[in-house]
């Protein structure tokens, strides 16, 4: 897994263009209202594989406003201030597909992950028995289908706030359940526990770390079952928002410098849905598929990678009879 040289701040340019939405709420108490000495709002690592992987949009959920193509403002965050850091994680075991019908992307497909946690394989224990997930993807594409995310370093208070609007909330709102320090830091030492340093990757835990180095294919890769090759898909994830709701399920994938790295998607079971074929996928639009790509090229893919990235995971998503063919290269192998 190939990690990429932070930035120390999000460039300036992030934040020039988007327009300023006026404070809507009265924000509740925030985590700095805590007992003095208890550290109730500790640095974690969002990790967006969507839209957010441009800086600009992902400023939205911090800043408030909106960006080109956007439909509405953001309200923003508590604490408005920008990523301390930032990170690349290439080539994880999961896998990136587009779904809904979302009326701010022109009707097309947004992002969400399968983790594939009820594909994994913890340690000595039976294999969880398989699912077909053949209506997603052919087997031959699947095998090289890793996700790429960018990791930006915030407060656990910004990251309530981001999942809390993400889910069409304001920050603060009792129905998105926040995540508390005690939470966070356990999930963080669930990674550390579970990932020898002699796999960790520059400080990094996280289920590529897990990955068998002798299970791999002809092309180097590791060989994936059903779709996955996930020895330990880490602690569980957790609904936090409200289960109609898109993005309410909340996952720690990894641990960086001994700080949980989170995101959120879709629930497990509605996963389920889609790899089975039950529920059908649905191809992003121009406009979103261009915000994605430009933050990829942003946070440092090449232009052709990063167009290859993303045409194999939508033609994979969309047609189980597409060949995607070497674009299935994943980003960190270039």
């Amino acid at each position: 897994t190939r990690v990429a040289p932070s930035s120390a701040v999000l460039p300036a340019h992030a934040r020039r263009s988007r327009r300023k939405a006026p404070r809507r709420v009265a924000m509740p108490a925030s985590a700095a209202d805590a007992p003095a000495g208890a550290n109730s709002n500790p640095s974690v690592w969002y990790a967006s594989f969507g839209s957010n992987i441009l800086s600009e949009r992902f400023a939205c959920y911090l800043e408030g406003g909106r960006i080109e193509g956007m439909i509405r403002d953001m309200p923003g965050s508590r604490d408005p201030s920008p990523p301390t850091e930032w990170r690349r994680w290439d080539d994880l075991p999961h896998r990136l597909f587009f779904a809904h019908s979302s009326p701010t992307w022109d009707g097309g497909g947004v992002a969400f992950v399968d983790f594939g946690e009820d594909l994994a394989v913890a340690g000595d224990a039976p294999e969880t028995p398989s699912r077909d997930i053949s209506s997603v993807a052919p087997e031959a594409h699947r095998s090289a289908l890793g996700v790429s995310y960018r990791l930006y370093r915030v407060t656990l208070e910004q990251f309530n706030d981001v999942l809390a609007q993400e889910n069409g909330m304001v920050p603060g709102d009792e129905a998105c359940r926040e995540m508390t320090a005690e939470e966070a830091r356990a999930l963080a030492d669930a990674w550390t526990a579970l990932v020898p340093e002699t796999r960790a990757v520059n400080g990094a835990a996280h289920a590529g770390c897990l990955t068998s180095a002798s299970a791999s294919d002809a092309g180097g890769r590791p060989a994936l079952q059903n779709g996955f090759r996930v020895e330990n898909a880490g602690p569980p994830g957790e609904t936090r928002a409200p289960s109609e709701r898109w993005y309410g399920y909340v996952k720690c994938i990894g641990a960086l410098n001994g700080e949980p790295v989170l995101t959120f998607s879709c629930d497990a079971e509605t996963t389920r849905r889609f790899r089975t074929g039950a529920d059908k996928p649905n191809a992003p639009s121009a406009a979103y598929y261009e915000v994605i790509k430009k933050g990829l090229v942003q946070s440092g893919s090449a232009l052709e990678d990063a167009t290859a990235y993303l045409d194999a995971r939508v033609e994979a998503a969309v047609a189980a009879e597409s060949h995607a063919g070497e674009k299935n290269k994943s980003l960190s192998s270039r």
